[in-house]
């Protein structure tokens, strides 16, 4: 957790997956639902590009170059049926299909952690590698709501560590994600996942916490992988402060139901779930129950509810202390009985004022025991209901629990192609259709040929649109992946060549690559096309700018072996008229690039 008198901080989420001089090798991460322009995060974080303003990270030109130089780096796992329905598609969401996969249990249990585990190595030594983890109660999403990050990096050594059992509960939970990835992702998945055994220990934040007292606390569809902790017992405090968003009674009766003399019990939630039940098990002298006030969850500029889960738990039943977990798991059933989850404990020092000053900052409580984000409730909400699935949420979550396969065919005459799914017949009252994600209007009903005519190879995928309508017309939309047999190898190449489509913006994308300062050429660019549109000109009309001339001569000067990376570039627009010109530029310099590298 970060070293700061106040523990609560605004983070990007991007920020995160990066650490300053570092650059990643690989990262695992893990989210519950996932938007698809949010998914764009993970490569331009990853890309190495640094920290860059948003005119930069919009540019089709950035994005495709983070996607080129990251997606072999990540694999994300997230829920399947969690990745929501874009407003609109992009050419770009196919290059990132094979980092992504899907995890399920049952239909109504959750793939719920939000992890990432990132090995990375000292861009000054190499041989200076660490892995990062990264456990926060956020989806990869950009919901606008409160909620709760921690870092901790460890020093990756060359032999295994004596405190490797420490780190074997977060060890098993990579092991058991690898099943679900395929081929090269796989066997990176279980490198990673045996390098946490070359990790002495993570650090934390030791003016608060033991520095060698942590847990990390993963649940795999109801199965806790730390043999330290016990649900519920050491989740069972004297004293205790539950943060959660989401709530149901069995599990708030598990977290207040312990004998105590002088303890307390704390509940901070959402205001729609506190219904009588829950209001009862808070009505005892010093007990009480915070919501986010009407101020910050309904207002017109940015409303914000907690998201954030939490749990300080003094003298627990089990085990003797003062700790904290936090991550994804709410005080649910479904949380610590069916989901898979993720959780870290930590264990507060006994000279870290205890609970009062983690209330307060938690809370943001003022001199006057006031806050301006938080209120105390002094009765229940007639209106709270208890959380549950809607008949639609459920249906649609039994659909995508079926096993489809899909098969591209042959290339036909004029040059398109046809994708035929299968799937088990689905007797249901619902109205269910799919449709490729990048062609959403062409979708066919179940119960139909579910044939697909007459595609462009650029926007072959295999993300396909799930959408669920009763009579009513009320819909549910998610996106699944579907295994796609037949999908051309040269698929990327079309896309790239569909985005990068004209003289000017393949230009463009080549000097992108060479630059050292992405914001100042973007910059640039934008100043350069203002002028020339205010003359009435076009760059189209102009031969290859003279600055990748001279940036290609500053690299074959400084680093000729980065010159190579074009090497993919050229060969996928060898064959198209805009390029010639480049191409023999480059045909001379290619050559030269081993003997510039033996002499520097």
């Amino acid at each position: 957790m970060a070293n700061r008198d106040d523990m609560m901080q605004d983070l990007v989420y991007g920020d995160m997956l990066t650490t300053s001089g570092y650059d990643v090798e690989f990262a695992v991460g893990t989210t519950y639902s996932m938007d698809m322009k949010a998914l764009l995060i993970v490569p331009y974080s990853l890309g190495m590009f640094g920290d860059l303003g948003s005119n930069v990270k919009s540019s089709p030109i950035f994005l495709l170059e983070s996607i080129r130089r990251s997606s072999n780096k990540f694999a994300l796992f997230c829920h399947r049926g969690g990745i929501h329905m874009p407003q609109e598609t992009q050419s770009y969401y196919p290059l990132v299909e094979n980092s992504i996969f899907e995890v399920q249990d049952k239909p109504l249990s959750n793939f719920h952690p939000k992890l990432w585990v990132i090995r990375e190595h000292n861009r000054e030594n190499e041989e200076q590698r660490q892995i990062k983890v990264v456990i926060m109660s956020k989806n990869l999403t950009f919901d606008n709501n409160l909620d709760v990050v921690v870092s901790l990096t460890g020093e990756i050594n060359t032999e295994r560590s004596a405190n490797r059992k420490r780190h074997k509960p977060l060890k098993d939970m990579l092991e058991r994600l690898a099943t679900f990835a395929k081929g090269k992702k796989r066997r990176q998945v279980l490198e990673l996942a045996e390098d946490l055994y070359r990790v002495k220990r993570f650090e934390v934040d030791d003016s608060r916490f033991e520095p060698d007292a942590y847990e990390f606390v993963p649940y795999m569809f109801g199965e806790c992988l730390n043999k330290n902790v016990s649900y519920p017992k050491s989740f069972q405090g004297e004293t205790s402060m539950t943060i959660s968003p989401f709530i149901d009674i069995p599990t708030i009766k598990d977290l207040t139901d312990v004998q105590r003399k002088n303890g307390r019990h704390i509940l901070v939630t959402r205001t729609g779930y506190i219904t009588e039940k829950v209001f009862s098990k808070y009505n005892r002298e010093g007990d009480e129950i915070y919501v986010m006030n009407d101020q910050m969850v309904n207002n017109d500029r940015a409303s914000i509810d907690l998201h954030a889960k939490m749990y300080y738990i003094s003298r627990p039943k089990a085990g003797a202390g003062n700790f904290l977990y936090l991550g994804s798991a709410n005080a649910t059933y479904s949380a610590f009985h069916k989901n898979a989850e993720i959780l870290l404990r930590l264990k507060f020092k006994s000279t870290y004022n205890l609970f009062e000053r983690f209330k307060n900052e938690f809370l943001q409580m003022n001199d006057k025991g006031e806050s301006d984000v938080y209120e105390l409730v002094q009765e229940p909400n007639p209106e709270a209901t208890e959380n549950t699935y809607t008949a639609l949420e459920e249906a649609m979550r039994h659909f995508v629990f079926q096993k489809f396969k899909a098969k591209v065919s042959i290339e036909k005459e004029n040059g398109l192609y046809d994708i035929e799914v299968a799937t088990k017949d689905c007797h249901t009252d619902y109205h269910i259709s799919i449709a490729p994600l990048q062609m959403p209007t062409i979708k066919k009903s179940l119960g139909e040929k579910l044939l697909f005519e007459n595609l462009p190879l650029s926007k072959l995928s295999e993300f396909y649109v799930i959408c669920v309508e009763n009579d009513e017309g009320e819909s549910e939309k998610e996106v699944i992946k579907i295994p796609t047999d037949g999908i051309p190898d040269t698929r990327d190449d079309e896309i790239f060549r569909s985005i990068v489509d004209t003289k000017e913006k393949f230009y463009n994308y080549i000097s992108f690559m060479l630059c050292d300062d992405p914001e100042e050429f973007m910059f640039e660019l934008e100043q350069a096309e203002k002028a020339l549109s205010t003359a009435g000109l076009s760059t189209s009309k102009f031969q290859m700018p003279s600055r990748i001339y001279e940036q290609m001569l500053q690299i074959a000067s400084k680093n000729p072996e980065q010159l190579l990376r074009l090497d993919d570039v050229t060969r996928i627009v060898k064959d198209t008229d805009f390029s010639t010109e480049f191409n023999k530029l480059y045909e001379q310099f290619r050559p030269l690039i081993p003997k510039l590298k033996q002499l520097l």
